[in-house]
Parts: structure tokens; sequence; C-alpha cells
């Protein structure tokens, strides 16, 4: 295994604790800083709104800049961000601190997945980036659980100077296995807006938004969703986003076998199929049975949603890097920007259904989106199927004419 890859995604771990931790600490977090469970919710949506304007304009700043340098020093300032909000007492500090945050995430993720797909032969571009991102569902297994079961201990601010722990560890591995010299691109941003004006670019960078914006109109607010329709809190909180987190670790994985051995686009298809029936059968479940028995089922339905979220990551991003080769790393952070913009919407989307309709129905709305994701990727395929392949034409010259 690539030791330059793992520590990639050692990098990953830190970065998706960081920037999820808040969905398993909502209710504690609005509780300590004076706001309502749907006003801590938006520190999500403020978090993907930076990460998605930010990523593209910071990465093309850095484009000329070493890789590693731009890698280390991306985390040690999310770090630091981490630090500042768990020292906050006041809700607008903490906005300030999620803001940095992202900036420094935006940073890293997309050059560390262009990373991952530069120095990997083309047939094995599936795993190396299932492997970067494998880092983040690591943390739905392990950090996020364990910053959600800390705060019955020591408060939120706990949760944060975990993640700021996490950092530092991730900045060791950084520096003593990634090595310098590292692929790096110098693309303007003129040159970004160019390979975001592509079709077949938007049609997948719209595939993104929507299917992100469908499973984080639910993940947004599965806390108060799973406490409401299923009794599950505390302890049996944690341990249910430990199954999420064990659901997105196969899928991820499983995601890029699959996009290597089948294709991107059909692997794809069947990925957000399943996605949409598990956020169907989640609200079903929320108002067709009575917590003791939705107990037992919705842990389950909750693994397979999460594990489907995640197995089209690497097809959409060998999606992208197949469809601007040129421009590989602008196409990956132009898909980053679309992943938090989905996940900005779906938070937000999340909380004006809670408002109006209840957490029941979160489920429902997310497979809305789902449906829609599907319907573009459908026709960018259909669009691919129609494209005529270029003529390949041999000519045959004549023998020359032995000379006399």
């Amino acid at each position: 295994m690539d030791i330059r890859l793992l520590s990639l995604a050692g990098g990953a771990f830190a970065i998706g604790t960081g920037s999820l931790i808040v969905t398993g600490i909502l209710p504690h977090l609005a509780s300590g800083l004076g706001v309502s469970v749907d006003t801590a919710g938006l520190l999500i949506s403020i978090f993907a709104l930076a990460y998605a304007v930010g990523s593209p304009i910071l990465s093309t700043v850095l484009g000329d800049a070493d890789r590693k340098r731009v890698l280390i020093g991306a985390m040690a300032v999310f770090g630091l961000a981490n630090l500042g909000a768990a020292f906050a007492t006041d809700f607008t500090v903490v906005v300030l601190a999620r803001v940095v945050m992202a900036f420094a995430a935006g940073v890293f993720m997309p050059a560390a997945n262009a990373v991952a797909v530069a120095i990997s032969p083309p047939e094995r571009r599936g795993r190396a980036i299932a492997l970067v991102t494998g880092g983040m569902t690591v943390s739905l297994i392990l950090g996020i659980p364990i910053g959600t079961a800390v705060v019955g201990f020591g408060g939120w601010h706990l949760a944060f100077l975990i993640v700021a722990g996490l950092s530092v560890l991730s900045l060791a591995g950084l520096f003593a296995r990634l090595p310098a010299g590292l692929p790096h691109g110098t693309n303007t941003l003129r040159e970004r807006l160019q390979v975001a004006s592509r079709s077949d670019v938007l049609l997948a960078l719209g595939t993104t938004m929507l299917w992100t914006t469908g499973a984080f109109v639910l993940y947004t607010y599965i806390a108060p969703f799973l406490t409401n329709h299923a009794g599950i809190a505390g302890p049996w909180l944690a341990a249910t986003l430990v199954l999420s987190g064990i659901g997105s670790a196969l899928g991820n994985q499983f995601g890029g076998m699959a996009s290597d051995r089948f294709g991107p686009e059909r692997t794809l298809s069947v990925v957000l199929t399943i996605l949409t029936g598990a956020l169907l059968a989640a609200s079903l479940v929320a108002v067709t049975l009575p917590p003791a028995i939705a107990i037992y089922l919705l842990p389950l339905v909750i693994m397979v949603w999460s594990g489907a979220g995640w197995a089209g990551h690497p097809s959409q991003m060998s999606r992208l890097a197949a469809m601007a080769p040129d421009a590989i790393v602008v196409a990956l952070s132009l898909n980053a920007s679309a992943l938090y913009f989905g996940i900005a919407a779906g938070a937000a989307l999340g909380q004006q259904v809670m408002r109006h309709a209840g957490t029941w129905s979160l489920g429902f709305v997310g497979a809305a989106c789902e449906i829609a994701a599907l319907g573009l990727l459908f026709v960018a395929m259909r669009r691919k199927r129609r494209t005529p392949k270029p003529l390949e034409i041999d000519l045959v010259l004549p023998a020359p004419r032995p000379v006399r």
C-alpha cells in the first residue's frame, strides 16, 4: 500500500471529524450557546458555503505552491481554528471559527485528491481516491461517534479539542511521510471557469450537488430524527453513528472497486438508486412504526444509507478526472465546491422541513433530491452515448517503387 496515500488519508480523517462533528453534538451545542437546534444546524450550512466559495479561489491562489507545504499549512490552520472554537463562549465566534476551518479544508481535500490521482496509474485511480476519502469515512466510524460520546463528560468544547489533537497527529504524519516535489497545478481562475462551463462537467457537478443535498437533508438533523422516532440518544446515538460510519467506510471502498471494474456511470446509477430507497425507508419507518420497533430497524437503514451515500464519491471523482484530464485539480476542486454547496443546501432545506413539517419527512424530501440527481446522471449518460467517437482512419501508403 502506498504510504503517501495513507498520509493523505490521515489528514482526511482529521478534516472529516472536524467538518461533521457538529451533527452529533448539535443538541448540546445549541444548549451551551443559547440557540435553537435548527439555528445551531446552520453551522453546517455556513461551513459548507465557506468551503464551496473558498476552495476554488484559494486553490487557484495556492496553485503554484509546493503541494507538501500547502497540505501542511492547511492542516495547521484547521487545527488552530478548532482550538479557537473549543474556547469560544459565543455563537458568533464559533461561526467565524467554522469559516476558517472550511477555508483550510477547502484547500486540503482537493489538493489531497489531486495528488492521489496524479501519483496513481489510471486503472487504480478509483481505489486511490477511495483510500484518501476513506480517511473521512473512518472519521464517521471513530471520530464523530467519539466526539458525540464525550460531550456527556466534558461538554461540546471537548469535541473541538479532540479535533485539534487529531490535526496535530495528522501534521506529524504529513511531515514524516509526504515527499517533496509533488505534482501541482497552476490553473488560473479563468481556466477553472472554462472547465466549469463544459456541458458534461456542469451535468456532473449538478449531480454531485443534488445527491449531497438529499443526503444532508437528513444527516444534518440525524440526532433529533433518531431521538424523536426511535428513542435513540446518548450512548445509543454514538453507537448508531458508529454503524453509520462502518457503512460509509464499506461503501466507499466497494464504490472505488466497482468504479474501476464496472465503470463510474454504471456504479453511480446503482448507488443513487439504493440511496433513494434508503431515504424513503427511513421516513417510512418513522411514520409507520412505533419507537419500540423502529429502534431496531432505523440503525440498519442508516447504515445502508451511509454506505450508498459514500460509495458514489470515487465514481464521481473518476468521472471528472476523465472529463478534464488536462485540469484534474480544477475538476476535483469544482466537485468539492458542488459537494459543499449541496451540504449547505441540504442543511438549509432540512431546517425548513423541520420547522414546517417535523423530522419525520426529512427522508422523503431527501429521496426527492436523489431522484433529481439520478435524472441528471441519466441525461449525461445519454449525451455521452450520442456523442460520436472520432473516426480512426488507417492510411495505407503505396509501397515505394524501386529506383532504377
